[in-house]
């Protein structure tokens, strides 16, 4: 049974969309370990419209980051990329040196299920005529140019793309009902859509893993608890939330 706790600590934290299977299952562990609730806001509003021509955040106006902000709620902030908590910390959103790394995802290639267009490897995305879906916000933004970049391949890839997406859901979308032929993501979203997409592992000298992480809000009300949850992220219990989900995790001590 879970200890005791104040009624006023509840952590509230604001997740991105496919950060949030796992972090559900390791809130679920620290509420019965503590006995503090934990309430997860997944994010809704900068990524409804699935491409980024029809997004209002089109013009930058409207990000993860500003969704936070706005609500000001939240004690924690799960982002799918250090960089995004890197811009919290100058925009004064995240507090300076309040994170902490979970686990990493590794790039991937994703195709509709059947893959018909036999996609095997970044060399085929290449290819003359195949459509290609990359994102333009949040932990895929910019991946494309990093696994293409290292291959010399930026220009044949970038003549290809023919869908910008907005954020991790609207790709796998994408991808799952045939409006591309394949698209930039991580190996977890094979656990999001099993049924429709098929996930095409990289060679490990061309990956490119980025890191999911948490952060303490500037306007955090429950800093003391909150605290407690990003050390219980951080610990080989939770971790093994975020392995079962496809993430690779630091080496246990």
């Amino acid at each position: 049974m879970g200890q005791q706790h104040n009624g006023n600590e509840v952590v509230r934290i604001f997740s991105a969309r496919a950060c949030a299977a796992p972090l559900e299952k390791a809130a679920k562990l620290f509420e019965h370990k503590t006995g503090i609730p934990v309430e997860i806001s997944v994010c809704s509003r900068h990524c409804a419209k699935p491409t980024a021509e029809e997004a209002t955040g089109a013009t930058g106006g409207d990000d993860f980051l500003l969704e936070i902000a706005e609500a000001g709620i939240h004690d924690l902030a799960i982002a799918g990329a250090e960089y995004l908590l890197d811009d919290g910390e100058v925009r004064g959103i995240v507090q300076r040196r309040k994170r902490r790394t979970i686990g990493y995802r590794t790039s991937a290639i994703l195709v509709p299920a059947g893959n018909p267009k036999n996609i095997r490897s970044v060399e085929d995305m290449a290819r003359p005529g195949v459509r290609i879906a990359v994102s333009v916000i949040d932990c895929l933004k910019g991946l494309w140019e990093d696994v293409c970049g290292r291959l010399g391949l930026i220009e044949p890839i970038r003549n290809n793309i023919s869908y910008y997406a907005n954020g991790c859901v609207a790709i796998i979308e994408a991808v799952a009902t045939g409006q591309v032929d394949a698209a930039f993501g991580w190996t977890t979203f094979r656990h999001m859509e099993p049924s429709r997409i098929e996930v095409i592992e990289m060679p490990k000298h061309q990956q490119v893993m980025r890191g999911t992480c948490v952060g303490m809000l500037s306007f955090a009300r429950q800093s003391g608890p909150a605290e407690r949850f990003m050390d219980f992220l951080a610990s080989p219990e939770s971790r093994r939330c975020y392995k079962e989900c496809g993430w690779v995790v630091p080496d246990e001590p």
